[in-house]
């Protein structure tokens, strides 16, 4: 999932709402993009946290992994990420 995604399915939705005949009702047209729209951020939003939540568990599960391997690895990449967020703030 990525910006870009979203971005360009909110384009063809919104580029089907001008391509509409003008002989549609306007309140109907907006209320239904409008739930096309909602329907759209909803499951990227639901995507993105299920990736969150994924990456959450996985790294609780390396913390608390009785295996010192698993238990550096999992230093590491929160340190790498805590990183990668610094730079992007």
């Amino acid at each position: 999932m990525s910006i870009d995604d979203f971005r360009e399915q909110a384009r063809q939705i919104l580029g089907n709402l001008l391509s509409e005949t003008p002989k549609a009702d306007r309140e109907q047209l907006l209320d239904a993009y409008a739930d096309l729209l909602t329907q759209l951020h909803t499951h990227h939003s639901h995507q993105l946290l299920s990736e969150v939540i994924e990456d959450a568990r996985t790294r609780l599960d390396a913390r608390l992994s009785p295996d010192p391997v698993r238990q550096t690895l999992a230093g590491v990449q929160t340190t790498i990420q805590d990183i990668w967020n610094s730079l992007w703030k």
